[in-house]
């Protein structure tokens, strides 16, 4: 009950991250498009406002000869457009005569800037000698430097006309805009609306999360599992093949070893090749009985786990090495929790068959200790090492598999070895995964 219950906080909590990370992307996406959205508009509506004041502002310009223009017409021009300065409808005005690139102020409700020339961009000129309307940013540069004390943003419109002397004339509108605004008020309206539906539907796939969530743990347990059976069918084995070696093979062996003693008092011309054949059969019984103890392992291991240990050490020794076989040190706390003993004790029986079988070393050490969060099991051995980074031979699986099984329950596995440096396995298995 309680791995279903941290496998629900579990697929919750990423459930609301996912959700919550979708959540942040979409918004800045809807962001970004009103953004774009506002400055769209506001280039159509300053456009479309431009024309409109272009239209007022002209009729007293055209009746005016700016190359001739005293005080008295300046006045009454700004008197004219002073209504739109003063509305806010125009934030300010210029005439400019274009020669060219060149261009030159002539009147503005700046008196500063008239007289001021600077250079267009030839695309600017050409497209103004063309009669467009054209809406632009405002440039950052000497040239607009009145401007930039102007109160919030704006856009410039450029549109061409005619005067009285006969002279081409371009009036610069520059008009107020609120792209920032604009956008603002759009994301207020738009975001709630977005973020609500994205809460009911985190809310409505919160069961089908569940349901994913809840299969692919069964599949992963059943994966585990088959990875844990891998580790226990070898112990599985042992015992069935244990229980027939005592009850059929063990028996019958001592019983024709009778049956050989029995017929050497009778046939004693043939007393040599019975005898010999007599302590061949003692010989097989000695190893099979030494089979059997090996084949048999403890059924409780945590309680006790260092005797567990050295009992399987001794049983593995006999079965897989000749003669005395290297010597064995085990040092390991005990009274662990039963099902990270079975673990650490089946991986300690494949990491000592692989040192007894093919390290050829003098001395086998086990250390099993207890850290803050984990258990730490250690296999060393002084034999003739190997060196981990290469392939293993197809059928070497040992290993591998202590490696998925570790792996299972959370653990880590490392393993330090070189040719003829001896090896060195580091088991780390958290408490958590009993």
């Amino acid at each position: 009950m309680s791995a279903r219950r941290h496998v629900l906080r579990r697929t919750l909590a990423w459930h609301v991250l996912l959700a919550a990370a979708i959540a942040v992307v979409i918004c800045v996406l809807i962001t970004l498009g009103v953004w774009r959205f506002a400055e769209d508009d506001a280039h159509r509506r300053v456009e479309t406002v431009a024309r409109q004041v272009a239209a007022t502002m002209l009729a007293p310009m055209i009746e005016q000869n700016f190359l001739r223009l005293d005080s008295f017409g300046r006045g009454y021009l700004r008197s004219r457009v002073a209504p739109f300065l003063k509305s806010g409808t125009v934030q300010r005005i210029k005439v400019f005569r274009l020669d060219g690139e060149l261009a030159t102020v002539v009147f503005s409700d700046e008196p500063r800037v008239e007289g001021l020339s600077g250079r267009v961009d030839s695309q600017l000129a050409t497209r103004l000698d063309a009669g467009d309307v054209l809406v632009q940013p405002v440039p950052r540069d000497a040239a607009h430097r009145y401007e930039a004390s102007l109160p919030g943003s704006r856009l410039e419109v450029f549109s061409g006309f005619r005067d009285a002397g006969g002279n081409d004339m371009r009036l610069e509108l520059y008009l107020p805009v609120d792209v920032a605004g604009t956008s603002r008020n759009a994301a207020f309206v738009l975001l709630p609306t977005v973020l609500i539906g994205m809460l009911l539907l985190t809310a409505a796939t919160v069961p089908l999360s569940v349901t994913l969530a809840r299969r692919l743990e069964r599949d992963r347990a059943e994966q585990r599992a088959a990875r844990e059976y891998g580790l226990a069918a070898a112990e599985l084995a042992r015992r069935d093949l244990a229980q027939r070696l005592h009850d059929g093979v063990i028996p019958d062996l001592a019983g024709v070893g009778l049956l050989l003693q029995r017929a050497q008092l009778g046939w004693s011309r043939h007393h040599d090749l019975l005898d010999k054949a007599q302590d061949l059969l003692a010989g097989d019984l000695r190893e099979l009985r030494t089979l059997l103890t090996e084949l048999v392992p403890a059924d409780l291991v945590g309680q006790d786990f260092a005797g567990s240990l050295h009992d399987l050490a001794s049983r593995i020794r006999e079965g897989e090495s000749s003669g005395q076989g290297p010597a064995v040190d085990i040092s390991a706390v005990d009274h662990l929790d039963e099902r990270l003993a079975v673990v650490l004790y089946r991986v300690a029986g494949e990491l000592l068959r692989n040192a007894f079988r093919h390290a050829h070393a003098r001395t086998v050490r086990v250390r099993v200790v207890a850290l803050e969060t984990a258990i730490e099991l250690t296999v060393t051995d002084d034999g003739m090492g190997f060196d981990p980074h290469r392939t293993r031979r197809p059928g070497h699986v040992g290993l591998r598999l202590v490696q998925r099984v570790i792996d299972d329950h959370g653990g880590q596995l490392v393993v330090i070895s070189a040719p003829g440096r001896g090896t060195a396995v580091t088991v780390s298995m958290p408490y958590a995964s009993a």
